[in-house]
């Protein structure tokens, strides 16, 4: 079944280490926070925005808000991980103006990628319990680290592997994203890629295990989210995103966020 969510981010931050066999993978889903995710395991198609490409183990991903991704998806499969979720809104607090927020954390651009050591990491989920003020420490130290690693490598991300198969899949994921204000159907896809519809949607869910078409709501969702989240109004949202009414709008945001869209424009355009 195909899952795809948007999970808020309450707290300030969040950490786990986890080392287990999800029995139910979470499928492509967004939220409103930064997700620092250090594999200590090999992922094949990992999902981030408009890419589809493999991660080596011991390696940060740095998944920037209402960005859609997946990083793994398999069950009964043994993943280790540490996990970071960092509350937008609270970042914004702490470098006190969105702007100064280093754009490695909050622009959705070419995933970031990076070598990193584990130490770091293990210190700071070391205090995560005991010690609340020494795990702030430790995470202020991990964000620095990440913007010097970051600002000295002009913010480029390690050689990813892509297949030729997930190079096609990038194509059109990246052709939907311009197109996001657009009704885009998979007919529509096929055509503009010269492929069969069935041999797109067997591609496409290959690699992104979602189907084309519930991936094209859910990235129409993060992009209603961000526009609301800049002060547009929820009936300029619907026509923008070419929605057939705004009753159709209005359902499909709730279904995904969980909200109606003018309860999630109250809550998010006064905090950023």
């Amino acid at each position: 079944m195909d899952t795809e969510l948007f999970f808020r981010i309450d707290k300030p931050f969040d950490i786990a280490y986890r080392k287990d066999k999800p029995s139910s993978p979470v499928g492509p889903h967004i939220h409103n926070g930064v997700e620092l995710y250090y594999t200590l395991t090999p992922l094949p198609d990992v999902l981030v925005e408009d890419q589809v490409f493999n991660i080596p183990e011991k390696t940060l991903i740095i998944i920037p808000p209402y960005a859609v991704h997946q990083l793994y998806h398999k069950s009964g499969i043994k993943y280790e991980r540490y996990v970071i979720n960092i509350n937008d809104t609270w970042l914004k607090n702490v470098f006190r103006d969105i702007r100064n927020i280093p754009s490695c954390f909050i622009q959705k651009a070419e995933p970031i990628i990076l070598p990193f050591r584990e130490n770091m990491l293990k210190k700071l989920f070391s205090n995560s319990q005991q010690n609340e003020p020494m795990a702030l420490a430790h995470l202020f130290e991990l964000l620095a680290c990440i913007t010097e690693m970051t600002g000295r490598t002009g913010t480029l991300p390690i050689l990813k592997v892509v297949s030729d198969s997930q190079k096609k899949v990038n194509e059109i994921i990246s052709f939907t994203e311009k197109n996001v204000k657009e009704n885009l159907s998979v007919s529509d896809i096929a055509q503009h890629f010269y492929l069969n519809p069935d041999y797109l949607g067997r591609l496409f869910k290959q690699h992104t295990h979602i189907s084309l078409g519930r991936f094209l709501i859910l990235q129409k969702i993060a992009a209603a989210q961000e526009m609301l989240r800049s002060g547009m109004t929820v009936s300029k949202v619907s026509d923008e995103l070419k929605y057939s009414s705004y009753a159709y709008f209005f359902k499909t945001f709730r279904k995904i966020a969980g909200i109606s869209p003018s309860r999630y424009r109250a809550l998010y355009h006064k905090n950023f």
